[in-house]
């Protein structure tokens, strides 16, 4: 296994355990303590710290990608963007009619979840 994808697999893992046990612990302690709004809110923004490493990794690997694999991952990007981009915008004149509103906090999975699915297509064609 290449030093990269060694260094990108031990950090990506330790990202998502935190964050699973920070929003786990901080989501268990918010339901069971009465604590100031101001508090909650800096609380509830702890997990996004996880996040960020997650975000830090995922540029220092993709650093270390050839030029076909940057071709590739900048179309599945594009893909992801404009999809997900055309869906809520869509989504949102459905809501307009009654449909129920698509909270944000989705917005950033269903990407994750296109660009998977059109890198999968992406890779295919070369």
């Amino acid at each position: 296994m290449k030093p990269a994808v060694k260094n990108y697999t031990r950090n990506l893992l330790l990202a998502i355990a935190s964050y699973g046990f920070m929003l786990f612990g901080i989501n268990s302690y918010l339901a069971n303590n009465d604590v100031p709004q101001w508090a909650q809110a800096i609380l509830a923004l702890l997990p996004m710290l996880p996040v960020l490493v997650v975000l830090k990794t995922v540029v220092v690997f993709s650093r270390s990608w050839d030029e076909l694999q940057r071709k590739q991952a900048t179309e599945a990007m594009l893909i992801s963007f404009f999809v997900t981009g055309f869906g809520t915008f869509a989504y949102g004149f459905l809501e307009g009619v009654g449909f129920p509103p698509l909270e944000t906090i989705w917005v950033m999975p269903i990407m994750m979840g296109c660009y998977g699915a059109a890198q999968m297509f992406v890779v295919r064609r070369y």
